[in-house]
């Protein structure tokens, strides 16, 4: 089977064929189900599939409308919108309407395709979908997403009105997780108490015939619990009681005696936030990163805090990343916490490598432990104890975020944490091309 409307070939997944199949049924009310679930791994075609569905669904029902959601937009173009792009490519049925407010697509038949992002921090009481008008949803990567964003799913799906009318339908790809949606959808299915209008498919990268080998490979260099995870489809709660964000981080492996090597560039990463003020010091050569020390001041400056790197490396040849906030000038100087640091030091604009941006949290926690697991890495036992501190202390929240809730508390103040994340997110952010999850 190829599914007409787009360019996906159904027959080479049969599992994408099944949950093609099934999804028009149900909106034909030819079967029972109102929920249709594809997930469990990456790169097991879910995405494609239901866009493809999407795409069915317009042709078939002219005038419908329905609504992807991810949790921003620029997740949305990043990843949904290209994908939707492929799969119309050459088509003429389709007409692009990419205003940020009002992001969608129309098919010939006055059938469009809304692409939302829900934003729960800018938006936490999801005022933007207030009388939303649709026939259903499509909420990619759900575990992304808040259960309040399902319960207001539930409230508007089938909520515009058409002579021919679909049932309203609520699509959800995902992949395993310890939130709602391992609740409400993996542990009843198996429990086998699904309720009868719910379908659950699961996807794994071993049942798609595009993934490649070199792929696979790729996901070899993951920690094994994101390899289980991720490419395997395993819900076990990998944190558990003890919760940790460097959960791969071990005292046996990692900890040691770091001596500076002067004949190697030396690497600074900086977090700012005034009490304490930090900065980690690390190299990297011969196959080994090296956490060399952390400075932390309290009641300090950036401009006593470059003082003492002087002192203490005075014939160092530095490059330097960390918080990139701090590279914004404030009102009481035209000069940002790098403009200090770079004339301190005496360095040159390339000597100053910041990154675009910080890491997403989720990112950088599977990119910073699989690093640990894979690849060699000492700290000094003595000169990098706070760093040491925080591996073992800080916890991670269910949605990979650092728990920083009251910084009265050491172990969540993961200041030097945040240097180790900002440093392996430039030097080493190359390693996460071989997931290819996103």
């Amino acid at each position: 089977m190829k599914s007409k409307a787009s360019n996906i070939d159904l027959t080479a997944n049969p599992k994408q064929a099944e949950f093609f199949v099934a999804s028009l049924a149900a909106a034909q009310y030819k079967n029972t189900f109102k929920f249709l679930n594809y997930g469990g791994a990456v790169r097991g075609g879910k995405t494609y599939v239901t866009l493809a569905i999407l795409i069915r669904l317009c042709e078939l029902y002219p005038g419908s409308r329905w609504h992807i959601i991810r949790k921003d937009m620029p997740s949305l173009e990043a990843t949904t919108i290209p994908s939707f792009e492929k799969l119309v490519a050459g088509s003429r049925n389709w007409r692009f309407c990419r205003s940020k407010s009002n992001y969608y697509v129309q098919n010939r038949k006055g059938s469009k395709i809304f692409f939302k992002g829900e934003n729960k921090q800018q938006d936490p009481n999801l005022m933007k979908f207030l009388g939303l008008e649709t026939n259903g949803f499509f909420l990619e990567q759900a575990e992304e997403l808040s259960e309040e964003l399902w319960n207001k799913a539930l409230e508007r799906v089938g909520s515009w009105y058409l002579e021919n009318m679909p049932r309203g339908l609520i699509f959800m790809t995902f992949n395993p997780c310890q939130n709602w949606v391992k609740d409400k959808i993996y542990t009843p299915f198996m429990n086998e108490m699904l309720p009868p209008e719910y379908c659950f498919m699961t996807a794994l990268p071993s049942e798609n015939p595009f993934v490649t080998d070199d792929q696979f490979s790729g996901w070899e260099m993951m920690a094994d619990r994101y390899y289980k995870q991720f490419i395997e489809g395993d819900w076990t709660d990998f944190d558990g009681e003890t919760n940790r964000w460097l959960h791969s981080f071990s005292a046996k492996r990692h900890i040691g005696k770091v001596e500076w090597n002067p004949d190697e560039p030396t690497y600074l990463s900086f977090d700012f936030n005034r009490n304490p003020i930090t900065c980690s010091v690390w190299q990297h050569y011969d196959g080994w990163i090296r956490g060399v020390r952390v400075i932390k001041l309290l009641d300090s400056t950036i401009y006593r805090l470059c003082e003492v790197i002087m002192e203490e490396y005075p014939s160092a040849h530095f490059f330097v990343t960390g918080d990139v906030s701090g590279d914004v000038k404030t009102t009481m100087s035209n000069l940002s916490n790098f403009d200090v640091i770079k004339a301190s030091l005496g360095l040159s604009a390339t000597q100053m490598q910041l990154s675009m941006s910080n890491p997403r949290l989720k990112d950088s926690r599977m990119l910073c432990n699989s690093i640990l697991e894979k690849y060699p890495l000492v700290v000094d036992e003595v000169n990098c104890a706070d760093f040491i501190d925080d591996a073992k202390k800080c916890k991670a929240n269910s949605d990979h975020t650092i728990v920083k809730d009251n910084r009265n508390k050491k172990e969540q103040q993961a200041d030097t944490l945040d240097t180790f994340r900002y440093y392996i997110h430039r030097y080493f952010v190359d390693y996460m091309k071989f997931f290819a999850i996103s």
